[in-house]
């Protein structure tokens, strides 16, 4: 090979390499889903069965790329990364996504009837999360004498009430700016953990509900064949998106990724910002909040487009695919970011944390959702899966009982983040600086566990059991 053949091969090593392979997997995944009926029944995503197969793929040392150098590996960290990027991106077009007006109409009911309800429980269920890991990893140390970081098991409430991106944003704050080793890698494991927890608990639960006659509809009892393929049939295909381009000028698609991208950037300066200038101790929130500042840059420029009468540029419908893109990568991606030599030394006190956490998610999830007044089933189910997992988890369990979003659970699925963010930034604020001496982390949590229950009892969603 020439000179300038060697460079363009080397350009492959190993970003796109990486990214290439979850492309593959992702398809591969998608064709298996297909074909085996028990993936069917369990309604595995593509992402999470292509995950899985990388995760083995990786671990027997298979994945990787040929080079003009001949076969190179992929580091695990190299899949880490895209999954940091992934979510940091993912958060921009969340920020940039707009309200249904007639959503609008209907918040008051939402308020009162779910959104702040899956709020409140959302912090009493992260916060619960976050006790037991730290709990077990405390008692794993003082029985095994062993010596590692029991804050990892706070880890575990992020890895599963918010995603694995987030997990793997605060390990790095803490690897980066503490020294605390593996802490990415474990918390991309707890990420990928909750997905599975989400499938092995919530599909069960929503086949029991509609056994039990538990879901309000209950002429939803039949999922289409296309939904529990994964693929549309002939004849089935819909549009996804609407152009706000002429295609003589610039692709939809384009243009929407070209203005996400753009902002990302923005989002970036502001974390090299933070980082080159804020003290140290809290100069790594720079990079480690960067889908904070995503998120607030696509905010801000839909609310300056809205604010001008230009807000008919961006399509929901596109942002919302491509958001929806990155997250299938980034659950893939997940599974091939873990690193099992990070995790061998503190194998027993993560495998007990997931447990214990999935299943004291699921009872609590069940006994606040049996006592709701309205649709306390379909609420239940969904928190399941968006509190093991993210939102699509939550979403793929309640199109089981609810194929049709006759429930109001699915929307409150989309803005229940508004009642979330402000009563949750106690904790966003004090996790990355877990490692350091006399963190409030334990006793913010110990509030939150005190304090939502009250609240529940207050606005009256804990009444008599509904079923």
């Amino acid at each position: 090979m020439n000179r300038e053949e060697d460079f363009l091969s080397a350009t492959f090593y190993p970003y796109v390499g990486a990214f290439i392979w979850i492309s593959i997997l992702l398809v591969f995944g998608a064709f298996l889903r297909t074909k085996i009926s028990f993936l069917q029944k369990r309604l595995i995503p593509s992402s999470l069965i292509g995950g899985l197969v990388g995760f083995v793929l990786m671990n027997t040392g298979l994945i990787g790329m040929p080079t003009a150098e001949g076969w190179m590996p992929i580091s695990s960290k190299v899949f880490g990364v895209l999954v940091y990027h992934l979510f940091a991106f993912g958060f921009v077009g969340i920020g940039m996504m707009q309200q249904d007006k007639k959503q609008g109409e209907k918040k008051s009911k939402w308020v009162r009837n779910g959104a702040l309800w899956m709020a409140l429980m959302y912090c009493l269920v992260y916060a619960l999360q976050g006790v037991t890991g730290k709990t077990i990893f405390e008692l794993w140390k003082m029985v095994s004498g062993g010596d590692f970081f029991t804050g990892f098991g706070y880890l575990v409430g992020s890895g599963f009430s918010q995603s694995p991106g987030a997990a793997q944003a605060y390990g790095t704050m803490w690897e980066s700016t503490y020294g605390v080793q593996g802490a990415s890698s474990v918390g991309l494991a707890f990420g990928a953990m909750g997905f599975l927890c989400a499938i092995c608990l919530g599909i069960p639960l929503a086949n029991r509900g509609i056994k039990n006659g538990w879901i309000a509809d209950q002429s939803s009892r039949e999922l289409p064949v296309s939904f529990l393929k994964g693929m549309m049939g002939k004849g089935e295909a819909v549009e996804c998106a609407r152009t706000t381009t002429h295609p003589a000028n610039i692709d939809n698609f384009a243009f929407h990724i070209a203005v996400m991208a753009a902002l990302y950037a923005v989002g970036y300066m502001f974390a090299l910002a933070w980082s080159v200038y804020m003290p140290k101790g809290i100069n790594g929130l720079g990079f480690g909040l960067l889908y904070t500042w995503g998120m607030i840059a696509g905010l801000v420029t839909r609310k300056v487009l809205d604010k001008i009468d230009c807000l008919h540029v961006l399509d929901n419908s596109s942002t919302r695919r491509i958001t929806s893109s990155t997250i299938d990568y980034m659950i893939c991606a997940v599974f091939m970011g873990i690193s099992m030599s990070d995790i061998n030394a503190i194998l027993v006190p993560f495998l007990g944390t997931v447990v214990v956490a999935a299943l004291l998610t699921y009872f609590v999830a069940l006994w606040f959702a049996r006592r709701m007044p309205e649709y306390g089933f379909e609420r239940g189910l969904a928190i399941l899966g968006c509190y093991t997992g993210t939102v699509a988890s939550g979403i793929l369990l309640l199109r089981i009982i609810d194929p049709d979003f006759k429930s109001p659970a699915a929307v409150e699925l989309a803005i229940m983040n508004v009642f979330i963010l402000p009563m949750i930034q106690l904790v966003y604020l004090n996790l990355p600086f877990v490692p350091t001496e006399g963190s409030l982390m334990l006793p913010v949590f110990a509030a939150y566990i005190v304090l939502m229950p009250i609240a529940l009892f207050s606005f009256k969603f804990v009444q008599k059991r509904m079923w």
